[in-house]
């Protein structure tokens, strides 16, 4: 009886002495895997792939991303990479992923325009949100011209609104329109093609301007008022 106790403890002491090693080395290993991930050069970044632009040059995203190459691909702080890409005026969103093992790929999506305006001579676009964002080669003559103080970003942004939501709701609308002219954010006009003119009003209330606009414009008149959609009127 006494043998078959004493194996016991023996057997009980084997077993715990395994399952004190096994978790030793399970530690061991993460350890060194943290360590490998971490710290060594075996996950170290070594290039930067750039995707998704097309007027903003791939290079100029490199240097403004200024990824540490040779820095482990772990310890790349991806939100303020983004941050500072996200700081280029064309850029209205970016993503940036690790590819392991050695590559950072930054994905970019730029602004589109929906107008222009003028600045010292110069057509520069501007996106839907009424970011003017980068300088253009000739004027533009598929989108509207901004008619406005370009350094009123209130201005500019409601008109800039209004110019897309016409691409939206009416694109022949928005190949008649010309120009788009506001001293205020309430003071919205429409310089269309063959001298008409619309009175738009504030930005808002897009969808019921464009339902009445489009049957108004079958009446021939030098001007048009939706600015109150539901008393639209045209203007001789």
């Amino acid at each position: 009886m006494s043998d078959r106790f004493t194996e016991k403890l023996r057997q009980q002491r084997r077993r715990r002495r395994w399952r004190i090693a096994a978790v030793a080395a399970a530690v061991v290993l993460v350890l060194a895997g943290a360590w490998a991930v971490w710290f060594s050069s075996l996950f170290e970044i070594r290039g930067v792939d750039v995707t998704g632009t097309e007027h903003l040059p791939a290079e100029r995203v490199v240097r403004v991303a200024d990824v540490p190459l040779g820095t482990p691909l772990l310890r790349l702080d991806t939100e303020t990479t983004a941050e500072a890409l996200r700081e280029l005026p064309p850029v209205e969103s970016v993503r940036i992923d690790r590819d392991f093992p050695h590559t950072v790929r930054i994905s970019v999506t730029e602004r589109s325009a929906v107008a222009w305006v003028d600045r010292s001579g110069t057509p520069w676009a501007v996106d839907p949100s009424g970011v003017v964002y980068r300088p253009l080669n000739r004027k533009p003559s598929h989108l509207p011209l901004l008619d406005v103080d370009a350094d009123d970003r209130r201005v500019v942004a409601a008109t800039a609104r209004v110019a897309a939501d016409i691409a939206d709701g009416d694109r022949a609308l928005l190949g008649d329109t010309n120009t788009i002219t506001a001293e205020t954010r309430d003071s919205i006009e429409l310089a269309l093609t063959k001298g008409r003119t619309v009175v738009w009003g504030s930005a808002e209330d897009a969808r019921a301007k464009l339902a009445v606009l489009g049957p108004l414009l079958q009446i021939k008149a030098s001007g048009y008022d939706v600015s109150a959609p539901e008393r639209p009127t045209t203007l001789k």
